[in-house]
């Protein structure tokens, strides 16, 4: 299988963005836009303090790429709406969004988190940020948005 068939649309190892020509060739929307916003999702994960060690779930890792697109302004219209989602760490985009809300309790939040990330991960670190766990928070952002 070439990189041109495969059925991802980008990925990222060892600080190599690739991205899928196919998907790129067949996008039908603002192409210029969308892969803006694949590449700061992917330079994300060059960036990530985790990627070095994989203890943080995969979810919470695409979620963070998908709050730093999101914060620069190139959220695709085609992404859930805020609320939208079942658990915090669904990934990708109702992650984002979860981000954001914690973003908003204390500015600078995925930051600190990501710092804190440096060398291991632990649930416990929305605690010692927010005070509450992640499901309390999650709550609150159900709450939030009327989409419990």
């Amino acid at each position: 299988m070439t990189v041109e068939t495969m059925e991802w649309i980008a990925d990222t190892e060892n600080a190599k963005i690739r991205l899928n020509s196919d998907y790129v060739g067949n996008y039908s929307g603002d192409v210029r836009f969308e892969v803006t916003g694949i590449i700061y999702h992917e330079t994300t994960h060059v960036w990530q303090w985790n990627r070095n060690n994989h203890d943080a779930p995969d979810r919470l890792i695409e979620g963070i790429a998908d709050y730093i697109r999101l914060k620069a302004g190139l959220a695709p219209p085609h992404w859930v709406k805020k609320g939208s989602g079942k658990k915090w760490d669904e990934g990708y985009t109702v992650t984002a969004y979860f981000l954001d809300y914690c973003d908003e309790l204390k500015s600078g939040f995925v930051a600190f988190l990501n710092c804190l990330m440096k060398d291991n991960y632990s649930g416990e670190y929305f605690v010692q940020l927010l005070g509450k766990t992640m499901d309390e928070l999650w709550m609150d952002y159900k709450n939030k948005y009327g989409s419990l």
